[in-house]
């Protein structure tokens, strides 16, 4: 704030209270007085709701002038290379520094509000004749929406922050976004910042306008679009808001905030940047909109303006505390920052501190603090092989960051507010099956002998080890660097051979060079066959299904699902992919679809979501994971399949959301398609890790502790970290089914020593699929079962996460039919794996009721049953051991004994994992 107000919040409180809660919507229309002051100019520039957001002022010298010193100011960085050389030079400080214009404004603030009254609360109205309070016809109101309100004609008063959400508005506010409006205009009006972090489709967007509406103490009706212009004649103090968006969102912005009131708007871009910059130092605009890329590029001059609110949307984009446009953001000239984003934690905890440290500056601590603090104690306390100790610290970490820290900075909803109003969702992820032809490349390609390859490129010299290189070493330094190019190339071809081997042959339109890398590929892949495929076409090779597990699946799926008539959105963050799929698509000539992706501006994105909801005839979709933004609302679309998965979970759940979002009312059914025993494996399971840390963070979840590894810990990577696990190859098993029945068999011993009822456990969590050959072939011919109804296509899966086995169905789930067709043996429900379970819960507050500090025992695992805290009585242990040793074909007890005590401890883990998942039944385990 540049001044400060010597309101009084009594009048305030009078002149809300007789202008807005008994203000209501009348016959008689006002007529509002044309204002056409000397020094104001209005541009033709217009919005798509017919409204004027862009003005210029050119006949006031003084504004001349103003423009001029911007630009003096800013002249010995205009040239792109003095901005970049500077820039650079000012951000070798500490990241999380409090520039010290913040530092002197937040002092200067904190002095002006020992007086209460010079917070920033709305502005105030009173004596302005032209906003008086006089009624107005309906359609001098924003929004008008056809749709009927969730509430009562009434303002909202917001008691701790005086101010008052109009009517209008507020009508169509549902309860728990009237709680994050009250809770941003809190912080506004004491000058401090927040992350708003709602789940997807809940409504960040509205929530944010309805809180610029409370804090320009504006009324939602036609009057809005004189107050600046009143407030700048009378002198008096108005707000200034800076928005920073996407680039894909900006007309998205613009769209609705014309949609729910009116607004003087600025989009910071193009030739006139320092007249802009000149309008919003005077007071004449009342929003601001640039992109983060701009910002990036005029940071110095945009923070030239002292803003009174600065929004972020989808600030996860500077969770790196070393990127440039973080440290960018690091610098925004305002008090209030308030963050928008669904995945305030994507890949560590660190992202959480970034964007905290963002909104508070200096009041989070500093990273290091937050990393042995926070960060290593909830991923610790995380793994499976965690002991009692760690266990507790991170339960308790996870409480205590959940019930005192996050409060004050950070707001978070999910869907489960409104899941009274969406239909049901299936999250499946299916296991794949590569084909011959693929098994033998990606066994060919992951050879284990190329993993001595990166051993000796750790140390390549004799003047260091491994561990500590010598940075002056020109010869280990180019071997890093080799290192580095070879693993992500290792990772990259992985990927792409679990997708579909045409990815590594080569294309006419492919440059000699990458020619030349494909074929290097290619022949390593099928040393005897290659030059057969590099021969054919490209159309026969993407329509081959011996070079394609996952086609095999999905073209069996289209046909059901066209006679379903099903809706179907395919998703894959490689546009390559989305070619193929798109080449197919063509030729096979009954599908119609469309396509999106991130080559295509705003307005096609837009016009192809509009048609593929308009057209019943439109069947499939195909979109980039990776595009979109707000906007794209595809819930004519009931069928979901995300083709590969993502590093970061948030892609493939947002994809999810664009059909699963209020307006669908059709079940939703999601298929993710993993290739089995492949590095598609590993990235699927970072994801359960990932989401599980996420959970934690948000709400103290006490997760499932499926993996030993722990994320950054170089000593305790497990299964699912390191470069050993992620070019490993086992074509025979499922990996991560291995991994969940590792827990489930640890629950099922700790349950039954705590006298749980086994029955509750699901030993196996994944289910084998199991269908007769001949019902197959029926459900998939074109010209029969021509009475498939839509209640046996809605079934899908219900067979396969059913925990009573004993019980089957009338009649083969066509799905689960079309799945074993195709060689899947393995399934599970997203939604199921992750999450806690009973055994889990009790282990939990165990551990926190007890004195663990120390122990190095761990609740799975204990070689001294006295140490174990669920102590088994004798008989049980007896038991148990008797029917092992009958199991495993020992001749008496005392032999596999004495069996036992010469294996390693490793190996009693292996052993007893094979005994409860294929030597007993669950009818013998209960």
């Amino acid at each position: 704030m540049s001044e400060f107000r010597g309101m009084q919040a009594g009048d305030i409180l009078s002149l809300r209270t007789s202008n807005g809660a008994s203000e209501q919507i009348g016959s008689r229309k006002r007529a509002l007085k044309d204002i056409e002051d000397d020094d104001y100019e209005r541009t033709a520039s217009t919005t798509s709701c017919g409204d004027p957001v862009r003005l210029s002022w050119s006949s006031d010298s003084d504004d001349r002038g103003s423009v001029e010193t911007t630009r003096e100011q800013a002249a010995s960085v205009v040239k792109h290379g003095k901005r970049r050389l500077t820039r650079k030079k000012s951000r070798n400080e500490e990241p999380t520094a409090v520039p010290t214009y913040i530092n002197a404004r937040r002092q200067k603030f904190d002095q002006a509000t020992k007086d209460p009254h010079n917070l920033a609360l709305p502005p105030n109205y009173d004596g302005i004749l032209d906003l008086s309070n006089d009624f107005l016809d309906a359609e001098d109101v924003r929004p008008q929406f056809k749709m009927a309100p969730n509430g009562a004609f009434q303002d909202i008063w917001l008691s701790k922050s005086l101010g008052i959400i109009p009517a209008p508005i507020a009508q169509f506010l549902r309860s728990y976004q009237v709680d994050g409006v009250a809770k941003m205009h809190e912080k506004f009006v004491f000058q401090q910042g927040m992350i708003l972090g709602d789940d997807m489709g809940l409504g960040k967007t509205v929530q944010v306008i309805a809180f610029l509406t409370v804090a320009f103490g504006k009324s939602a009706d036609s009057r809005d679009r004189l107050r600046m212009r009143l407030m700048r004649r009378h002198e008096r103090w108005y707000p200034k808001v800076l928005i920073i968006c996407p680039g894909t969102l900006i007309r998205n912005w613009e769209r609705e905030l014309n949609t729910w009131g009116w607004w003087t708007i600025e989009v910071f871009h193009g030739t006139k940047k320092y007249d802009i910059l000149s309008t919003a130092r005077q007071g004449r605009l009342e929003i601001m909109l640039t992109t983060y890329k701009t910002y990036d590029i005029y940071e110095s001059e945009i923070n030239l303006v002292e803003w009174d609110c600065v929004v972020a949307d989808e600030c996860h984009l500077i969770k790196e505390s070393e990127a440039d446009v973080t440290k960018a953001m690091a610098k925004v000239n305002s008090l209030c920052r308030i963050g928008l984003t669904g995945t305030a934690i994507q890949n560590s905890y660190e992202d959480m501190w970034s964007i905290l440290n963002w909104a508070n500056p200096g009041m989070i601590g500093d990273k290091k603090t937050w990393i042995k603090k926070i960060s290593k104690p909830l991923k610790a306390g995380q793994s499976h092989a965690a002991t009692w100790a760690e266990l507790k610290l991170g339960r308790s970490t996870a409480a205590s960051l959940v019930t005192n820290l996050l409060p004050r900075f950070f707001l978070r909803r999910t869907k489960a507010l409104i899941a009274d109003q969406l239909p049901k969702k299936r999250d499946m992820v299916v296991f794949c099956p590569l084909t011959t032809l693929q098994t033998e490349a990606y066994a060919n390609y992951m050879q284990p002998s190329d993993g001595q390859r990166f051993a000796k490129l750790v140390s390549p010299c004799i003047c260091c080890d491994k561990k500590n290189p010598n940075p002056k070493c020109e010869s280990c330094k180019t071997a890093k660097s080799d290192q580095s190019e070879h693993f992500f190339r290792k990772c990259v071809n992985g990927l792409h051979l679990a997708n579909h081997l045409a990815y590594v042959i080569p294309r006419n339109e492919d440059s000699p060079p990458e020619r030349e890398k494909a074929v290097a590929v290619l022949k390593q892949c099928l040393p005897d066959k290659w030059q057969k495929y590099y021969k054919r076409s490209p159309l026969v090779n993407y329509a081959d299904p011996e070079l394609c597990g996952k086609w095999k699946a999905l073209q069996n799926l289209l046909k059901l699902w066209k006679k379903n008539e099903d809706k179907v959105l395919i998703f894959s963050y490689s546009t390559k992919l989305l070619n193929m799929l798109d080449t197919l698509l063509t030729s096979n000539g009954n599908y119609s679809f469309c396509r999106l992706d991130g080559s295509m501006n705003y307005e096609d994105r837009q016009k192809q979501v509009d048609k593929f909801n308009a057209d019943s005839n439109m069947f499939i979709f195909l979109l980039s994971t990776r595009a979109g933004g707000l906007g794209l609302n595809i819930v004519s679309a009931n069928r979901v399949v995300i083709w590969d998965p993502n590093w970061n979970p948030t892609y493939d759940l947002q994809a999810q959301d664009r059909a699963f979002r209020l307006g669908q009312y059709r079940d939703v059914e999601v298929y993710r398609l993993v290739s089995a025993g492949t590095i598609e494996e590993i990235v699927y399971a970072r994801q359960i890790y990932k989401q599980q840390q996420a959970n934690i963070g948000y709400t103290a979840s006490n997760e499932r502790r499926y993996f030993d590894g722990v994320m950054g810990e170089a000593e305790k990577k497990g299964e699912i970290f390191g470069s050993k696990n992620m070019f490993t190859f086992d074509k025979e098993n499922v990996m991560l089914k291995k991994i969940v029945n590792k827990t489930n068999v640890a629950e099922a011993l700790t349950a039954e020593i705590a006298g749980l009822r086994v029955a509750e456990i699901n030993v196996d969590d994944g289910t084998t699929v199991a269908a007769d050959e001949a019902e197959v072939k029926h459900l998939l011919e074109d010209d029969t079962n021509k009475d498939l109804d839509d209640e046996v296509a809605k079934r899908n899966f219900m067979n396969l996460t059913r925990s009573d086995r004993s019980r089957k169905s009338d009649r083969t789930d066509p799905i689960t039919a079309i799945l074993n067709h195709v060689g899947v043996k393995y399934v599970h429900n997203n939604s199921e794996v992750i999450g806690s379970s009973k055994v889990e819960e009790e282990i939990s507050k165990k551990a926190l009721e007890a004195g663990h500090e120390g122990q190095q025992v761990r609740p799975f695992e204990a070689s001294d049953p006295g140490e174990f805290f669920f102590r088994p009585p004798m008989d049980v242990r007896r038991r148990q051991f008797n029917s092992m040793a009958k199991a495993f074909g020992f001749k008496s007890p005392t032999d596999f004994a004495l069996h036992v005590e010469r294996m390693k401890q490793h190996e009693r883990r292996d052993l007893l994992e094979e005994f409860y998942t294929t030597k007993l039944t669950s009818i013998e385990l209960r």
